[in-house]
């Protein structure tokens, strides 16, 4: 966004008094204004309004679909492995106490997410908002958008073919955007972030991403009633190495889903 500042007119003499304030007494460049100092300019540029307004406290805290998996607000993050979309699934279902999550899905495949089957995985699947997009760029469109106005919590995006680092880079401005723009309101939620995963293929490895992660199924061990075993990757991440953790989750007597991990 950008703003103008208007500054007072500036006359320029076509005869200037070679000796000003001759014979006045009044001491030389007395109606000049004096230049601004340093700390005033630091000043001024503190609270000149800029995108980064109203987050200049502590950031806010990530996003945890599971204990291991931390995913920073205001940017892009992947999800790639053959259970790439029960990974997504997590991440909605840990986003939506704080507001709307937009699904984003090829129009064109037949296929779709089963709601019942999520019961476990979020707090209501049916609040879901899913977004059948007609062209592959009409999904990175969508979810430049909808981070932009920072009005959900979460756009996870099924995108198909890979998108270049300008794209990445314009979805990254677009999410701090949307931050931005909601802490500026006073409004500490939603802290909007993206999530892509390929629709198409289960390895991706999307450029530019802010972490990436991946989820795969493993058999269960003997003489445990899993609802699934999984290995989670951190692949990628800011300031962080790659590390993979093995997550079993059994099902409790009262019939509520519940996780040991290792």
């Amino acid at each position: 966004m950008s703003r103008s500042v208007d500054s007072p007119p500036v006359s320029f003499d076509s005869d200037p008094d070679p000796n000003p304030g001759a014979g006045t007494g009044a001491a030389p460049d007395s109606g000049a204004e004096t230049p601004p100092s340093l700390d005033a300019l630091r000043q001024a540029l503190q609270k000149a309004p800029s995108l980064l307004d109203g987050i200049d406290g502590a950031p806010p805290e990530p996003l945890r679909p599971l204990p291991q998996m931390a995913l920073s607000r205001g940017r892009v993050h992947e999800a790639t492995g053959r259970s790439r979309r029960r990974l997504a699934a997590l991440a909605a279902g840990a986003a939506q106490p704080e507001g709307p999550v937009m699904w984003l899905r090829p129009a064109w495949r037949i296929e779709s997410l089963y709601p019942y089957g999520m019961l476990t995985l979020m707090p209501d699947p049916g609040a879901l908002i899913f977004v059948a997009c007609p062209k592959p760029v009409d999904i990175l469109w969508c979810m430049e958008e909808a981070l932009r106005a920072g009005c959900v919590s979460l756009v996870v995006a099924e995108i198909v073919g890979m998108p270049d680092l300008r794209q990445v880079r314009r979805l990254h401005l677009a999410a701090a955007e949307g931050l931005a723009r909601n802490r500026r309101a006073g409004r500490i939620s939603p802290a909007p972030l993206g999530l892509m995963l390929e629709a198409e293929r289960a390895q991706s490895r999307v450029p530019g991403v802010e972490s990436r992660w991946a989820l795969h199924p493993l058999p269960g061990p003997e003489g445990v009633t899993p609802v699934g075993r999984w290995r989670l990757e951190r692949q990628l991440a800011r300031g962080e190495p790659p590390r993979d953790w093995d997550i079993l989750e059994t099902r409790l007597p009262s019939g509520a889903p519940g996780r040991e991990r290792a």
